[in-house]
């Protein structure tokens, strides 16, 4: 049983061996990989990087903005422009360049199980500054009663921070404007437990 288990283990080897590294290289990286994306966010005309891993002693989801490396085989030892630590409360899914130099960051909860939400912050830079420029969420939280019957609380909500407005819904109806307006937020100053009202079930 053990000679038969190391030749299969052989042979697996010898096959992996004779497959392309080109067929390779298309499958998807680990879950652990940082994500990275590159895009102008200074508007200098120069590319610059964002990069998303995880925190290994806290499993927090840090943010790292390196302002001119965007073209450039990224140095380790480079000191970064800018770090946001716990950047999002959940597993983030993907990182993104937007129009206009934004950049987004899209994590989940759950992500589609009984108990879930998905959110995107939306980061910009003026001024010399890193500002949250938008926050949208979905939720879709189902809890399991004493009587057996299920409490299933279904919203969402979109607040656009440079035009100070929002909307919000809750259940199936259609999102309607949230009063009051929304002031721009410093990204170090974001933290999960000051996300908008209308954005909390």
């Amino acid at each position: 049983m053990k000679t038969a288990f190391h030749l299969a283990a052989l042979l697996w080897i010898v096959a992996l061996a004779a497959v392309p590294m080109s067929a390779l290289a298309q499958n998807e990286p680990p879950a652990d990989a940082p994500l990275q994306v590159s895009l102008d966010m200074d508007h200098d005309g120069r590319m610059d990087r964002a990069v998303v891993m995880e925190d290994p002693d806290s499993g927090e989801a840090v943010l790292t903005i390196y302002l001119g490396a965007g073209n450039e085989k990224l140095d380790p030892s480079r000191k970064p422009t800018f770090v946001k630590k716990a950047v999002t409360e959940g597993r983030v899914l993907e990182l993104a360049a937007k129009g206009k130099g934004s950049l987004t960051v899209t994590s989940c909860f759950g992500c589609g199980a009984g108990k879930s939400w998905e959110e995107t912050l939306t980061i910009v830079y003026r001024s010399g500054k890193f500002l949250v420029a938008g926050f949208s969420r979905y939720w879709d939280w189902n809890v399991q009663k004493a009587d057996g019957s299920v409490e299933t609380t279904l919203g969402s909500c979109d607040i656009n921070y440079l035009t100070g407005k929002g909307v919000a819904s809750q259940d199936l109806s259609d999102g309607k404007p949230v009063a009051g307006k929304f002031s721009l937020k410093s990204l170090a100053s974001w933290a999960a437990d000051k996300r908008p009202k209308p954005c909390e079930f």
